[in-house]
């Protein structure tokens, strides 16, 4: 079993700890603060638990925005926190035992990424920040977003043995549905160098799951092999941007079924920097920004696949489908999930 990141020891060297001011949203003062260790440096707000940059080696690879209205009018949910569940559920309603639960309807008559206001836009209290490590909370309100429960939530950062561990916890006063994950953009070019789809890439999934127009899957696994899916050997993120699946959505908005706890590996050939994923959770998303509008960044403007994300998760939709494994989080039990980034 893999050890977190997070349960590496603290480093509590008080002259290394940052806090700095962000930006005042619904009158309430919001702060950035930085962890680090080594060659790798993060700097994450106590809104939305955003990741606003993330350094390795001197070359902040993280999209992010200088000012949360920035943030906001980008519609990117760049760098966040995302829950209580990511991704898609179809028509915003799922049920649990004998009730049914109408959730916030923010896309196109779907849920996405926890409704209107998801943790991606709510204020975190931070439980704790150390030279290495920042422990954020948030408590959601039975209903909030539709959601039943009121839901514990904390995510804990941390910068050690030459990478970023994240771990989220949560536990809820009714049964309720759980699914987290960070939807920071990567370019492992640069942040601002422009696109990213020379970046190459790796995933470790056999299989995807097939999606309508509105990007809900059909309940099909397909075969990743002789299909623009198959990352399985190292390519270019855009080398197959020709083919009519990934044209019809303008690069990839697509979902990998995982071999393992190895999600992904990414690397910039031109920076040198190397990144590998793990994580806990089932399935992960590729989404490589061709929704992304023109927006204003830290450094200037960014564009459509100027980031890649990759965001593990269980599958969308899959507390409405059989054959998958579903988010859901019982009443007075508490469940962690995880994701590392591993850097060379």
């Amino acid at each position: 079993m893999r050890k977190y990141l997070t349960e590496l020891p603290l480093k509590n060297c008080e002259k290394l700890m940052e806090r700095k001011y962000y930006d005042t949203y619904n009158n309430k003062k919001h702060y950035l603060y930085t962890i680090g260790d080594g060659d790798v440096r993060a700097v994450v707000s106590d809104f939305g638990g955003l990741i606003q940059s993330l350094t390795v080696g001197g070359t902040d690879i993280a999209l992010g925005f200088n000012g949360i209205a920035d943030y906001i009018s980008s519609a990117t949910c760049c760098g966040a926190t995302v829950g209580r569940v990511a991704n898609r559920i179809a028509g915003g309603k799922f049920s649990l035992g004998e009730e049914t639960y109408s959730l916030t309807q923010n896309d196109g008559g779907n849920h996405l990424h926890g409704g209107g206001r998801g943790f991606d836009k709510r204020a975190f209290e931070v439980l704790g920040h150390t030279a290495n490590s920042l422990t954020l909370r948030y408590i959601a309100a039975d209903g909030e977003e539709g959601y039943p429960g009121k839901m514990t939530f904390t995510v804990t950062f941390t910068v050690a043995d030459g990478g970023l561990g994240i771990k989220y916890a949560a536990a809820s006063d009714k049964d309720t549905l759980f699914c987290p994950t960070c939807h920071t953009y990567f370019n492992l070019d640069g942040e601002g160098s422009g696109d990213c789809l020379g970046n190459m890439l790796t995933v470790n999934a056999s299989y995807y799951t097939p999606a309508d127009e509105k990007l809900i899957p059909t309940g099909e696994k397909a075969e990743v092999e002789n299909t623009p899916f198959d990352f399985r050997k190292p390519k270019a993120v855009g080398a197959d941007y020709g083919a009519e699946q990934v044209k019809a959505i303008s690069g990839y908005d697509c979902n990998f079924i995982l071999d393992g706890s190895f999600a992904a590996r990414a690397e910039s050939l031109k920076t040198g920097v190397k990144m590998t994923v793990y994580t806990d959770m089932p399935c992960m998303q590729l989404y490589t920004g061709g929704m992304m509008a023109r927006c204003r960044g830290k450094n200037g403007f960014y564009d459509k696949w100027y980031g890649f994300c990759l965001e593990p998760q269980f599958c969308p939709n899959a507390v409405n489908m059989d054959g998958f494994e579903k988010p859901l989080l019982k009443k007075g039990e508490k469940t962690t999930y995880y994701i590392e980034y591993k850097f060379d």
